[in-house]
């Protein structure tokens, strides 16, 4: 179906194989015949650790729709990845704003104690975050994110 080294990479979860690739210049945001990204691979068999090198790349665009007009947000609330949605939605509508609190906070050269970044080895509550419906937002993703900031993740 087209696909990058990067992409099998992820399908196959070898994420030092990842790193590398990324290292070298892989392009994550290249899309395969069915129109997804190494990302939406990612976040579909819910691998977590790879989605997070993913959001890491600057240059990793979340927006991208594949053939059917799915996105990644979309495929890892299909698929019940919580965390990895949450992780998405945040780089989406929170950590890419020029004026969020986080990169207000890079803009000083200080970390805030409150800047929350997903991670699958805490236990992260994130109702403070609040959940501003986006035109982006399908109702039924806009429902399902609503729920998992009100509930703790292990």
């Amino acid at each position: 179906h087209g696909q990058t080294t990067l992409m099998l990479a992820v399908s196959h979860g070898k994420s030092e194989v990842v790193k590398l690739l990324l290292e070298c210049g892989a392009n994550l945001n290249m899309q395969d015949e069915d129109g997804s990204t190494a990302l939406m691979c990612a976040a579909e068999h819910g691998l977590q650790e790879i989605v997070n090198i993913l959001l890491a790349c600057p240059e990793c665009d979340v927006s991208i729709a594949d053939n059917d007009g799915s996105t990644a947000l979309s495929i890892a609330m299909e698929a019940g990845h919580k965390e990895i949605g949450i992780a998405l939605y945040a780089k989406q509508h929170i950590l890419s704003r020029e004026n969020s609190p986080f990169n207000l906070s890079k803009s000083k050269r200080s970390r805030s104690a409150n800047t929350v970044m997903p991670s699958s080895n805490n236990n992260i509550n994130y109702s403070h975050l609040s959940l501003k419906k986006s035109p982006s937002l399908q109702p039924k993703e806009y429902a399902t994110l609503s729920s998992m900031l009100k509930t703790r993740i292990p």
